[in-house]
């Protein structure tokens, strides 16, 4: 019988060469940025049409050129310059619009049909779990009967990509591996969250003041709780904080709470951490573009205070934080995806 040895064995780590060092291909990087970025960006749009839709349904009759303001904020927010003429009532055009034309870049059916394309790409290196989650989204927006079923009760598409949005991201984080790839899925998605959740606040800050409504009022609450609704935050907003709808505890929620995953200070902290992630992989002695303007976003988020947020308009605060986000997503264009 051979003596049983309790010392490790000794291992050469130089000699093992890890499956994820060294710089994923671009074409995977891009791909993976891509995939998660359009999943999410569906997300929006289902949620934008169904929480638009109910709170018509809530608020009663409206009067005509606020019906219609109310409805160009979808077309503002999901950048959409104008719609086709056609005898079909105004809601009804833009919800066919960024539902099913896929001449418009960002339709439901358009997003989840780029979001397949990219998982396509590379799907040797998603989960199987990922790709036919995918797979499944794009051909029920396709499908005869998903037509035919909208017709009569649209709510029910909206959901099932709003559940199915959120279930692809929970087979990302737990079929795929937390290296490279991953990191990439979080930066777009979390670069599509804050960039969307802005233009929410902008178009809806702006059409609450444009239609000149009275605070503490039903109509004023309405605006603000759709407001919510819109991001997903209606139910954790409610928890925080009780009462009225207050514009800068909105605000204040919207931006800088930290703890809550669709508030923009959550969103750009955790793109800091993927960026910061793959940099010390890809270069673990520089410091990438992207990971300085997302740290000066995530500090200037950490030590804001509330009173910041409406000194200037809010408009014009979550402008900047755009404008962040859409110089990190050029200088991750120019250093992970151009090679």
């Amino acid at each position: 019988m051979m003596p049983v040895n309790n010392e490790p064995i000794p291992i050469d780590a130089a000699a093992i060469e890890s499956p994820l060092a060294g710089p994923v291909l671009a074409r995977d990087a891009d791909a993976s940025y891509w995939m998660a970025r359009y999943v999410e960006r569906a997300e929006h749009v289902a949620r934008l049409l169904l929480v638009n839709s109910e709170a018509l349904i809530d608020v009663g009759d409206v009067a005509a050129p606020l019906l219609q303001q109310h409805w160009q904020s979808v077309l503002q927010i999901m950048n959409v310059e104008s719609i086709p003429d056609g005898d079909d009532p105004y809601s009804l055009r833009i919800t066919e619009e960024l539902t099913f034309n896929t001449n418009s870049p960002n339709s439901l059916i358009s997003c989840l049909t780029r979001a397949r394309e990219n998982a396509r790409g590379i799907r040797e290196v998603i989960s199987s779990e990922m790709w036919e989650h995918l797979n499944l989204l794009y051909w029920t927006i396709r499908s005869t009967e998903t037509r035919t079923a909208f017709e009569e009760s649209p709510d029910q598409l909206y959901r099932q990509i709003i559940n199915g949005s959120m279930l692809f991201q929970g087979l990302t984080d737990q079929t795929l591996i937390h290296g490279q790839r991953w990191h990439f899925t979080q930066l777009g998605k979390y670069f599509e969250r804050i960039s969307v959740t802005c233009r929410i606040l902008q178009a809806k800050y702006e059409l609450l003041h444009g239609a000149d409504v009275s605070a503490d009022t039903p109509l004023s609450n309405l605006h603000w709780t759709t407001l919510l609704s819109s991001c997903g935050s209606i139910e954790a907003f409610r928890r925080t904080y009780s009462g009225e709808t207050d514009p800068l505890h909105v605000a204040q929620f919207l931006v800088l709470e930290k703890d809550f995953p669709r508030c923009i200070r959550y969103c750009a902290h955790q793109a800091y951490e993927a960026i910061t992630a793959i940099r010390g992989i890809v270069r673990p002695h520089s410091v990438d573009p992207t990971e300085r303007i997302l740290g000066r976003l995530d500090s200037q988020l950490e030590y804001a205070q509330p009173s910041e947020l409406l000194e200037h308009g809010l408009p014009n605060y979550v402008g900047q934080i755009m404008e962040n986000i859409a110089q990190a997503g050029i200088s991750v264009l120019r250093s992970f995806f151009l090679h």
